[in-house]
């Protein structure tokens, strides 16, 4: 019943999407960061649905007479040489074969990124697409709150398997990301049922993501969280309070199995998995600094050449054997990937879309109504910071999220232009004084 109904709403959605594009943005987020497809159990479960949005928007996008340019600030730019490099470095790849066919889908994620730029503008599109993300993760909030209270917090909250945020690690991140986004689109909202609904689906992430038991997703939260309270001197007393609540209430029913998974943190000698962790970025380091330009190419980490990966480790983990050869980090991954250049650029995207989104909250907060650019883009901000920490662990240098929210500073930067160019041009028109007719005018500026 569930594949009925799921290729029923897709294939609904197509002829939308070919008469309105930005509808199938909508769509295709939808897909790629809820996945529910993985959660019906025939032919659906494999059916290409992204492929047949993405070719209708696409489409519609080419007819379209309401889409605008690509909006090409620093940041876009930036993620342009990202993606040329890659391609450069992908013809020097340990395993060329899957290393193209991992580039192929990385490709797929930037074209659709792009075509977001051209035909999401505006409040009400761009609240849209706010909302279309932060449902997608609040789905798998609500549902792991749900499921840890019910259970009494002994399992992990884990994604479905098979697709990026599959597991508990990388649920955890997405859950970090999600929850400023939450709380960004629950401060705009006048709807006080939705505006209620919204924070609370932000407190069932917050409860999710502790329960991944990750320790990259406690890592985030806990920048995450402090953020957010920050950001309104107003309320960070109630904040406080709403805290020491939940930590009380945590360190009451939650079980003891917590409390030894974060203690590793501390304690990540003692422990196997943080040293294997170790180990890949060595491995990772080691190869960047025998390939400093190229890399080792998409996909390098599995190699079925397993000796070839672990030659490249530095000695101290010899007496660790075999095991996983993830990269365990956004960038290592990219530095084994691309070499220090690619590392650089990842860098200095990343960095520039923080400083741009602090300056477009500044900005946004002194005019009036521009105040939700601020808030959105306050919640962009420390989505990204949230990526940051909890990725630094894992290995999700190209998660999609990750890129919309690079993508929604280029088009937040577009709406506060331009709300600023009408005021810019009113300031540099001459105005008349008052009363004083044209000709006087005219003829004292000939004098």
């Amino acid at each position: 019943m569930r594949d009925i109904v799921l290729t029923a709403i897709i294939f609904g959605l197509l002829p939308v999407c070919v008469m309105r594009p930005w509808i199938g943005i909508l769509a295709w987020y939808w897909l790629g960061l809820m996945n529910p497809h993985m959660f019906t159990w025939g032919f659906a479960r494999t059916m290409p649905f992204a492929m047949m949005i993405a070719v209708a928007t696409l489409i519609g996008t080419l007819i379209a007479r309401d889409r605008k340019s690509i909006p090409w600030n620093r940041e876009l730019v930036l993620v342009a040489m990202f993606m040329g490099y890659v391609t450069f470095t992908n013809f020097f790849a340990w395993e060329p074969a899957a290393a193209w066919a991992y580039w192929e889908q990385f490709g797929k994620i930037l074209l659709m990124t792009f075509v977001a730029t051209m035909l999401i503008y505006g409040k009400d599109r761009i609240r849209a697409l706010m909302l279309v993300i932060g449902a997608s993760f609040a789905f798998y909030g609500i549902k792991g709150a749900v499921f840890t209270i019910r259970g009494g917090g002994i399992h992990n909250v884990q994604g479905p398997e098979g697709v990026f945020i599959g597991g508990n690690t990388f649920l955890g991140l997405a859950l970090n990301m999600a929850i400023p986004v939450l709380v960004a689109l629950a401060r705009d909202e006048q709807n006080r049922k939705l505006k209620y609904f919204l924070n609370f689906s932000a407190a069932c992430c917050v409860i999710s993501s502790v329960f991944t038991y990750s320790r990259g997703a406690l890592l985030g939260l806990a920048v995450v969280l402090p953020l957010l309270l920050l950001r309104d001197p107003r309320k960070a007393w109630g904040g406080m309070i709403f805290l020491i609540a939940a930590g009380y209430l945590v360190i009451t029913i939650a079980p003891e199995r917590l409390w030894q998974r974060a203690e590793t943190i501390q304690t990540y000698e003692e422990d196997g998995s943080a040293m294997a962790r170790l180990r890949s970025w060595s491995v990772a380091w080691n190869i960047a600094k025998d390939r400093p330009i190229t890399g080792a190419g998409f996909q390098y980490e599995y190699s079925p050449n397993r000796a070839r990966w672990f030659s490249y480790q530095d000695e101290r983990f010899q007496d660790l054997g075999g095991g996983t050869q993830s990269a365990h980090s956004a960038f290592f991954q990219v530095l084994g990937q691309h070499g220090f250049v690619g590392l650089g650029i990842y860098l200095f995207l990343m960095a520039s879309a923080l400083l741009h989104l602090t300056r477009l909250r500044r900005q946004a907060r002194a005019l009036p109504d521009t105040g939700w650019i601020a808030t959105y883009a306050d919640g962009l901000r420390i989505g990204i910071i949230a990526f940051a920490i909890s990725g630094a662990f894992l290995n999700v240098a190209y998660f999609d999220l990750y890129y919309i929210y690079i993508a929604m500073t280029a088009i937040l930067a577009r709406e506060l232009k331009t709300v600023l160019q009408p005021a810019t041009a009113a300031t540099a028109r001459p105005v008349p004084a008052v009363g004083a007719p044209a000709g006087i005018l005219q003829s004292e500026r000939r004098s």
